[in-house]
């Protein structure tokens, strides 16, 4: 398939990444942010879900996206499909990082890891503000992260606790945009100058802008075409240590 962007070492593939995935060569490192349904406690809530936990006026400005109200069952399935391709593409020693929802984590835990990728650890996003709610208000997200085999490392000084502010809602490009130095933090932990990082949910790009600004090769895929667009010219107008 011919990407619909190319530039210094980023690809970007606007399509089906269960289609895509197979098509492409060695992986380093997978680091992704799939939908993963977490918009209420039951299955019905799932499908009823509008916008996990942002506030009204975001989702009424940026709308939502396809997926993200699968049930349970249904992102399993997804995870699963898409880790065991990943699987086969990724180097021995090579590692998949996968943001989720607390509420998700025992049931999409076991599904990657079905895959053939060993479950290593669980990463904490902690923000420096508290989120929306009563009681003990969400103040972070989770990340779990296996391996291919035995992990290969390439910087040993980073605790599986990452602060990073969220990003500003007038800066948004997506829904569920994450921080480029949050994923910097993890990238720079599982891949070097040598590899190639993938995000199969690209989303606004946020992943290939990490990887670029850390002189890294990363390939990203994106079912909607807007957002590849934005990716692209997020990609072309930020300024990078590395072109």
């Amino acid at each position: 398939m011919k990407p619909y962007y190319e530039h210094a070492g980023i690809t970007i593939y606007h399509g089906d990444c269960r289609e895509i995935i197979p098509t492409l060569g060695a992986i380093t490192a997978v680091v992704m942010d799939p939908p993963y349904c977490s918009g209420g406690f039951n299955e019905a809530g799932k499908r009823a879900a509008k916008g996990m936990g942002l506030r009204s006026e975001t989702i009424r400005d940026v709308g939502w996206f396809t997926n993200d109200n699968m049930t349970t069952a249904g992102a399993a399935w997804l995870l699963s499909f898409v880790a065991g391709w990943c699987c086969r593409n990724l180097v021995d020693g090579g590692t998949l990082t996968a943001f989720t929802d607390w509420r998700m984590v025992p049931n999409l835990a076991p599904a990657i890891e079905g895959s053939g990728l060993r479950y290593q650890n669980l990463l904490v996003w902690k923000k420096p503000n508290f989120g929306l709610g009563t009681g003990f208000k969400p103040q972070h997200e989770l990340a779990m992260h296996f391996s291919k085999g035995t992990p290969t490392y390439y910087a040993l000084n980073s605790g599986n606790v990452i602060d990073s502010a969220r990003v500003n809602s007038v800066d948004r490009h997506h829904q569920t945009e994450k921080p480029v130095e949050l994923m910097q933090e993890i990238i720079r932990v599982v891949c070097d100058s040598s590899g190639v990082v993938l995000d199969p949910f690209m989303g606004s790009g946020s992943t290939l802008c990490a990887a670029k600004t850390l002189g890294i090769k990363a390939i990203g895929v994106e079912l909607s075409e807007k957002y590849c667009e934005i990716a692209a010219r997020r990609l072309e107008q930020e300024v990078f240590q590395f072109d």
